[in-house]
């Protein structure tokens, strides 16, 4: 048989496999009494080199925190204002459809102009939005951000047009958009290509203050709340201490999320001063246990309070290299006139390595996690089926999120 190789395709895949739950095994191994520890000099696997005890890491300092920073007044919210506007000068990049057009002649009118007939492109129907903080006052001014509404594809090198902006559910306006726009992007095209960068039909503008929004005062009632960032109830408490320690008898924890305060009799007249006195007093917070993966990008970050129990895992590596080609058939005999066929060919080897077993260690802080790990040699992303393995076996003592 006389055969030629046409083409060849090889394509290789790895296979982390970890031993943990229904498919193999795995076991949680506690110190028993009468039984040497796995820390102690009489046992090899825990001498480094040279025959020395290997030394376990200090625990980290924990960091204090300003209530400051891991709190907010519940009065400091933020209220989002938006509108709608037209951007101008965006040439080839404006839209052709009706509304925007409807819309050009609207802000005509408001100039006493009477046009019906407007030229199609260089303009965009817009989205104006921006997040006001609490305390600003007329006359200050904040970035907001425009977006597209119609089938304009760049708001490169437009200018918004004054735009009033409301608060959602309210007739009267606050703030007012306008000016050059800021944007981050670009789009290119000619007949046979194009190129984007970034998000042309989304920019940056100023927008001004021109009303006050009335939010609550923290100074006009007995008390007042502190809410926390991160809900904890050891930081609450923990505030409601600090607090106390200074002031006595002035704060109580409601629950994981507030921390009520009550105005001493000697700041009826400076709250303010009394407030700024709370917020930098210092705390260690407190947080729950909890490990957050991420399978659609490997990653894994694991809280300060997460702790392993002692249990042994298998894990080996699986490579699966598949080689296509294709090779040409016999030839017709007596020199036929009929094409020789064209065959496939496929290989698939397997490949495993690894396979040993590994013993996971109890581990008291997270610094002597990480160091465990590292040693264990496994890559994050073959990590996560052995944490979740390790969850169902009871030997993770944390809560495990998976996004």
């Amino acid at each position: 048989m006389d055969s030629k190789m046409l083409g060849m395709k090889i394509v290789t895949t790895r296979t982390a496999m970890a031993f943990l739950g229904c498919c193999a095994f795995a076991w949680v191994a506690p110190l028993c009494h009468g039984q040497a520890s796995l820390d102690s000099p009489e046992n090899p696997a825990s001498l480094q080199a040279g025959g020395q005890p290997e030394q376990k890491s200090v625990p980290a300092k924990r960091v204090r925190h300003r209530v400051k920073d891991i709190t907010r007044l519940s009065s400091d919210r933020t209220n989002t204002l938006e509108g709608r506007g037209l951007v101008t000068g965006l040439g080839v990049g404006g839209s052709n459809s009706e509304d925007t057009a409807q819309e050009l002649r609207n802000y005509y009118k408001r100039w006493g102009l009477n046009v019906q007939e407007v030229a199609e492109g260089g303009v965009a129907l817009v989205d104006i939005s921006v997040d006001v903080p609490a305390n600003y006052r007329p006359g200050e001014k904040l970035i907001g951000t425009v977006s597209v509404i119609d089938e304009a594809t760049s708001l490169f090198g437009g200018t918004l047009k004054s735009a009033l902006l409301y608060p959602i559910g309210s007739e009267e306006a606050y703030a007012v958009a306008s000016g050059p726009l800021i944007v981050g992007g670009f789009t290119a095209s000619g007949n046979a290509a194009s190129i984007t960068k970034n998000h042309p039909t989304k920019a940056n503008v100023k927008v001004q203050i021109e009303r006050a929004l009335q939010n609550e005062s923290p100074f006009s009632g007995k008390t007042f709340d502190l809410l926390l960032l991160n809900k904890d109830r050891g930081t609450a408490v923990a505030i409601e201490e600090a607090i106390n320690a200074v002031f006595p008898g002035v704060s109580r924890g409601l629950d994981g999320g507030v921390v009520q305060v009550c105005f001493p009799a000697e700041f009826e007249n400076n709250k303010l001063k009394f407030v700024n006195q709370i917020e930098q007093l210092q705390v260690t917070t407190d947080s729950q246990a909890i490990v957050v993966v991420n399978e659609s990008t490997g990653s894994i970050v694991i809280g300060e309070n997460v702790k392993l129990s002692t249990f042994a895992f298998g894990y080996e590596d699986l490579i699966v290299a598949v080689n296509e080609m294709q090779i040409q058939g016999d030839s017709v005999p007596f020199g036929g006139s009929q094409e020789q066929k064209v065959l496939d060919r496929t290989n698939i080897t397997a490949t495993e390595s690894g396979g040993d077993y590994k013993l996971m260690e109890e581990q008291p802080t997270i610094r002597d996690l990480q160091t465990a790990l590292n040693k264990l040699g496994v890559p994050p992303r073959d990590l996560i089926p052995i944490l979740r393995q390790a969850e169902k076996l009871g030997a993770l003592q944390a809560e495990l999120i998976i996004e």
